[in-house]
């Protein structure tokens, strides 16, 4: 209802009323001239003025409340409705339009003049793992940060916006030919050189860049973003971190993302199992500890490599889901191996850092723990050595997860960036060299004084060192040589199923006994 509105229901009553009042009047003016008046009848005509008069006053009064209201109602209605509309076409983070706006504007500029136009989207590279390690108000930080800078160093010609995925989009109007285009793009990266200024941090963020033309590529708004998205996923793997789409990223795309719907009924069907290879200690052979990898029976496609599959798992967020069952599988297993063997064996699980930095993973690690009533110190986690780099963040969850007295080592050393100053500090009780160096052992002069050098290290840290690869007796030898304490690879065993290490672990430390007896004797003469 508009003030109009409300002044004619207002105007109504107030009709009525005045019409009444003067009929009363009208009545008792009549009565005043015709019937002799008591001093009762003086007292009751004066009653009713002064009712009149009250009355007269209160509908002033109700009359402004009213039309306030109705005034503050409609101005919160529009308000309302600004801020609708601001949700439904902004984003909330960046204050950047969304992507319903943007389609719309896209939609709509595509058909204004007939020149070639680009759309470009780009993501912050790495911008998950910067979520899943220092959190999202930290990444949420980064975005409005980055949304800022675009706004104030690009011309208002430009349509930028921001995808629910945490993408940004620019639509380029008219463009000249690729080089342009490309060029464009470089000074995109560029701005991004200087440094963002975050919780007391000077970090440098680069861009991956893709982008698809209108009207070569596609003619419709949705496929000009749809492939200029498909575009990105290239240009992480390229050396300048910009794409261009071609029909053939589609195919590839297309298969991706089928991998990742099947990957994800695989966890529900149960086509996920486990293969343990087992390590073995080089001073007496025996089997001390054994490493669970996560295998894929694909119905279709057979055995999938996980090489294919878990960064698929880790790009699509199911590594968390799939990384507790392998976990809880894993420890399960290894409980069952203890009470038929009579003794401890301890399990290896490889972690991921959306696992280790997903909320409440050690309180998820402990229930695993007392669920298959594994003692903590059975088990063993692994990081890979490129997860040791941000150790403010990392540090105080690797002490949490040994105050529950399970062991931690880090996998694959030697090819990622630990210092050796992080390395003193971080709470871990194993090394484990990476398969790289101990497949060149006595085939190049450059890997055996890195081997040493670990080993070395890993001596004076009071950390156990396993070596992990071994396929050949002299890389054993070599091994022992140098006082490895633990071998795993292809030599001892391959990664074989629950059943085959339960049925033949006696037979398989009897051969592994034999083999380290006749190295000792080896590397005596």
């Amino acid at each position: 209802m508009g003030k109009s509105d409300s002044d004619f229901y207002l105007f109504k009553g107030q009709f009525l009323y005045v019409s009444f009042s003067l009929i009363l009047i009208v009545l008792f003016g009549i009565a005043l001239f015709t019937v002799k008046l008591t001093a009762n009848h003086i007292v009751i005509f004066s009653i009713v003025l002064i009712a009149q008069v009250g009355l007269a006053i209160y509908f002033k009064f109700l009359h402004q409340d009213i039309v306030k209201r109705l005034v503050d109602t409609e101005k919160n209605l529009l308000d309302s409705e600004k801020e609708m509309k601001y949700e439904a076409y902004f984003d909330d983070i960046t204050k950047l339009p969304n992507e319903r706006y943007l389609l719309d504007k896209i939609k709509e500029n595509l058909h204004v003049n007939s020149f070639d136009k680009a759309v470009l989207v780009f993501e912050i590279d790495r911008l998950a793992t910067i979520k899943a390690s220092l959190g999202s108000l930290y990444s949420d930080r980064l975005l409005s940060m980055v949304a800022q800078r675009l706004q104030n160093q690009l011309s208002s010609q430009f349509i930028i916006g921001k995808l629910r995925n945490d993408q940004f989009v620019i639509l380029i109007d008219h463009y000249q030919n690729h080089d342009d285009v490309l060029n464009f793009c470089k000074q995109l990266q560029k701005m991004m050189e200087t440094p963002f200024e975050i919780q007391y941090s000077s970090l440098n963020y680069s861009l991956n860049i893709g982008i698809s033309f209108y009207p070569k590529d596609a003619e419709s708004e949705n496929e000009l973003i749809n492939f200029a998205q498909i575009a990105i996923y290239e240009a992480r793997n390229t050396p300048d971190h910009i794409s261009f789409y071609e029909t053939s990223m589609s195919d590839v795309r297309t298969a991706k993302v089928t991998l990742e719907n099947d990957l994800y009924n695989a966890l529900k069907n149960n086509e996920l199992f486990l293969e343990y290879q087992p390590q073995v200690d080089s001073v007496t052979g025996e089997v001390i500890s054994m490493e669970a990898l996560v295998r894929w029976q694909h119905p279709k496609r057979g055995l999938i490599s996980p090489g294919e599959f878990i960064p698929v798992a880790e790009e699509s967020g199911l590594i968390n889901p799939i990384g507790e069952w392998v976990l809880e599988t894993a420890c399960y297993q290894t409980k069952k191996l203890q009470v038929q063997l009579g003794k401890p064996i301890q399990i290896a699980v490889n972690l991921s850092l959306c696992q280790l930095f997903q909320e409440n993973f050690v309180q998820t690690v402990q229930q695993i723990l007392e669920k298959t009533e594994l003692a903590p110190q059975s088990l063993q986690l692994e990081l890979t050595e490129s997860m040791t780099m941000n150790t403010a963040h990392l540090i105080p969850i690797l002490h949490d997860l040994k105050s529950l007295g399970i062991t931690l080592a880090v996998d694959d050393f030697g090819t990622g960036y630990s210092s050796l100053s992080y390395l003193g500090d971080l709470p871990i009780d194993c090394l484990k060299i990476d398969c790289s160096f101990v497949r060149k052992i006595q085939q190049s002069t450059s890997s055996e004084p890195l081997v040493d050098m670990i080993i070395s290290m890993a001596k004076h840290l009071k950390l156990n060192v396993v070596a992990e690869g071994v396929e050949e007796v002299t890389q054993l030898n070599y091994l022992m040589k140098k006082e490895c304490d633990f071998i795993q690879g292809y030599l001892i065993s391959k990664p074989i199923s629950f059943e085959q290490i339960s049925n033949n672990l006696c037979n398989l430390q009897h051969k592994v006994r034999e083999m380290i007896t006749i190295s000792q004797f080896n590397n005596t003469q």
